[in-house]
């Protein structure tokens, strides 16, 4: 097992290396996610994130585990470079063609593993070659808290927009998006009701909705929701809460955004496919049941 960590230099980009040369064993998924999980966490990355990293990393290395020839070991590198993350996880098996993957029905596990890797990365990229092993690169953009670490190593590329913000107004902001990840419903009912847009959003794009959603506050949901809190308004990734809820198996949640009104058909991935990626049986029965009318 190799690791790089790369020097920062003034003017430079921030860069964290792990270079992991791993046996094709169960045991050597949780060793690889924890060792990338401490980087991120680290400097910082949004919990959110991390989490989506996880589980992108996990279905990466156990599809090698479970396809690549017997007794071949497999490589995983993942380069932190300022505010993005790039896995790379190779092997030397005899490949496949991902696009000749068909997609998984509701109970199939052949294929559930691409689906949820394209769902939750920014970018997915497939090569293979017949008899020369196969590489999936996967890359996702990095969000920090406030300040992180790696809010400190990137100032130079987030100073223009820092110097015009408002730092009483930023600290404000920061505490309403802590209440909503808290489920602090009371607290926050009162700042809506006392102005705060309902739809107030981090850098992100999540909205307090959003990260009540994720975290599994039904009754924050509810309450967000019925003070003009949209359920379909997605975050800067595409995600819109009730996929998210879904992704998160919190089911209280999604029952608080279907009686909101949220799609489940809506946005790419749906709530629809992230349940079908999962197998969630339970969800998909409640999308039938919020199926409109036919026309």
């Amino acid at each position: 097992m190799g690791h790089e960590e790369r020097t920062v230099k003034d003017g430079e980009d921030v860069e964290i290396s792990l270079d992991l040369l791993l046996p094709r064993d169960a045991a050597s998924v949780p060793a690889t996610r924890r060792l990338l999980d401490a980087a991120l966490t680290a400097l910082g990355v949004d919990d959110q994130i991390r989490g989506d990293i996880e589980v992108m990393l996990t279905e990466a290395c156990t599809n090698v585990i479970r396809h690549a020839e017997r007794g071949v070991g497999y490589t995983v590198r993942a380069t932190i470079q300022d505010r993005r993350c790039l896995i790379k996880v190779i092997d030397s098996g005899r490949g496949f063609d991902a696009a000749n993957v068909p997609d998984p029905g509701p109970s199939e596990e052949r294929g559930r593993g691409l689906l949820i890797m394209k769902a939750l990365a920014d970018d997915v990229r497939f090569r293979s070659l017949p008899d020369a092993g196969a590489l999936v690169a996967l890359e996702k953009r990095l969000r920090y808290g406030e300040d992180s670490l790696g809010v400190l190593l990137t100032a130079d590329s987030t100073a223009p927009f820092m110097a015009e913000a408002d730092p009483a107004m930023d600290e404000f902001a920061t505490r309403l998006f802590e209440m909503a990840r808290a489920g602090r419903t009371a607290e926050l009912v009162d700042y809506v009701e006392a102005g705060v847009p309902p739809n107030l959003s981090d850098d992100g794009g999540d909205t307090l909705l959003m990260l009540a959603a994720y975290h599994g506050h039904a009754d924050t949901v509810r309450a967000l929701a019925a003070r003009g809190a949209d359920p379909e308004r997605p975050n800067d990734e595409g995600r819109r809460p009730l996929s998210g809820a879904v992704l998160k198996r919190e089911p209280d949640v999604v029952r608080a955004l279907l009686d909101a009104g949220a799609d489940p058909r809506a946005g790419s991935p749906s709530a629809v496919d992230t349940a079908r990626m999962f197998g969630s049986t339970e969800f998909l029965a409640w999308f039938d049941e919020a199926a409109p009318p036919p026309a």
